[in-house]
């Protein structure tokens, strides 16, 4: 089956192999049209000068595009309604006639078989509904990229060490998704953690080399979203799951198409699996006008739970547009819940430049106390206090209770470490989910203690003059407007 767009006055010819097709959603000629867009494709992305683009899987790989060198979208920023919520019939296919990549993963764990999404009132998840399944995601989740032969055990460790949200992909050049998975299933084996406690998110890339390799294999994007999501599904399995229940809480895609037909073919088969094998979806490495495209289609019927990009002054200031976004998303609908999360990387080597030399980071890093207990003992004080005001009402004497006063950066040293300051403002004050892929056990461990510790912290009655300052700083570097 073909269809023929118009660009202008003509566009390339869009096909889709309707047995494929058929595979993934139904017989119907009415469901396979349901895969075509019908927004305007030139409306946003600009064509390589040199050659038209075709929509179809191999794409990426034809345009000459690597994953971090997507063709820009339009500068434009334009502004769309949000997506009109459109329940599907469930559906179920066969993940044996569809995944040659998952067939030829090693049979350690439990067989899983494909089975499409429901509506919310066929048996979504508490709390959630088609358009945005809830989901428990932690402000800190540990990354996996470049970890090789020793993700399975690195990752056993961020989880041992606190680490309650794993991120990985389906892209064996950057990482082992196979391996994260052996960690958490060892983790789980020893009572560390249950998968319910755990957070785990994967991306389907989009111009993977085993697609490239193997195109007759894969000559849709829809069989490589099928193929990439069950062998997924078969690598986060454990052996005490029971056939057909493993989930992943997100799948993120890894990045856009070149051209918005495509992305959105794929987000069409990714969103067809929500929420009962995989509970949310998001997109990595985009742009604004390219987000606003996609949830644009009344065709997306599951909304991104994670938008996933680089946090660094050279990605567009720290992404502020987006992430302004996102906190719009946040804040005008959903009754205040967070509906779309912010995931930022390379927040400290992409940053490099900044976080080291800024007076603020130092400032708070010496600040904080150097342990738990100190907090303790600031949040005991603190309770008193309030204790004291509400006994002595009318009596109260301006200025800073006892023991408040601002510490001066110096030489002195740190409560914390640079990092772990400029994580907390990240995470704390710009309300960004950070991936952290340290494979220093000790830093895990730190990281995650910091964070909590500087959280405690600046709500008391000594921590929150310090904070409100360095935030306040922080926010002029980043472009966030002052409180």
């Amino acid at each position: 089956m073909a269809l023929r767009l118009k660009r202008g006055q003509s566009l390339c010819c869009f096909s889709v192999p309707l047995p494929q097709v058929r595979a993934f959603a139904s017989a119907s000629t009415s469901a396979t049209t349901k895969l075509l867009p019908l927004l305007p494709y030139r409306l946003l992305v600009r064509p390589s000068p040199n050659r038209p683009v075709h929509a179809h899987a191999n794409s990426a790989h034809q345009s000459g595009l690597s994953l971090h060198q997507r063709q820009t979208a339009n500068n434009n920023d334009i502004s769309f309604n949000n997506p009109t919520t459109q329940v599907r019939e469930a559906r179920s296919t066969s993940s044996a006639a569809l995944s040659p990549i998952a067939a030829r993963q090693p049979r350690g764990t439990c067989s899983t078989t494909i089975m499409a999404s429901a509506s919310a009132s066929t048996g979504s998840p508490a709390g959630s509904d088609a358009l945005h399944p809830k989901v428990n995601m932690p402000r800190m989740i540990y990354g996996t990229a470049w970890k090789k032969n020793r993700t399975a055990d690195l990752v056993y460790e961020a989880i041992k060490e606190g680490f309650r949200g794993i991120d990985t992909a389906a892209m064996k050049r950057h990482y082992s998704e196979e391996l994260t998975g052996e960690g958490i299933r060892r983790a789980i084996k020893d009572g560390i953690i249950t998968r319910e406690e755990l957070y785990i998110q994967t991306k389907y890339t989009p111009h993977d080399d085993a697609f490239l390799a193997e195109p007759a294999l894969y000559p849709t994007i829809t069989s490589q979203v099928l193929a990439s999501v069950t062998s997924s599904l078969r690598n986060f399995a454990h052996p005490d799951s029971e056939e057909d229940t493993s989930y992943i809480d997100c799948l993120i895609m890894h990045s856009p198409f070149p051209d918005p037909i495509s992305t959105l073919e794929a987000w069409t088969a990714l969103q067809s699996f929500v929420p009962h094998r995989i509970r949310s979806l998001g997109i990595s490495n985009i742009t604004l006008p390219e987000l606003q495209y996609l949830v644009a289609d009344p065709r997306v019927t599951v909304y991104p739970t994670v938008i996933q990009n680089r946090f660094r002054r050279a990605e567009r200031r720290w992404d502020y547009e987006l992430r302004r976004w996102c906190a719009n998303q946040n804040s005008t609908r959903w009754k205040g819940e967070k509906r779309t999360r912010y995931q930022g990387f390379w927040t400290l080597t992409g940053n490099r430049g900044d976080w080291p030399t800024q007076k603020f980071v130092r400032e708070l890093a010496a600040a904080v106390p150097k342990s738990t207990q100190e907090v303790e003992a600031l949040e005991a004080a603190a309770a008193e206090t309030e204790q004291k005001e509400a006994d002595d009402e009318g009596n109260l004497v301006d200025g800073d209770p006892e023991g408040t006063g601002d510490l001066e950066s110096g030489d002195e040293e740190l409560g914390i470490s640079l990092e772990a300051a400029w994580y907390a403002l990240i995470v704390l004050g710009a309300d960004v989910v950070v991936l952290n892929g340290t494979t220093s056990q000790q830093h895990m461990r730190d990281d995650l203690e910091c964070l909590e510790r500087v959280d405690r912290w600046r709500k008391t009655p000594q921590g929150k003059k310090v904070w409100d300052r360095c935030f306040e700083g922080f926010k002029a570097l980043v472009g966030m407007p002052p409180s």
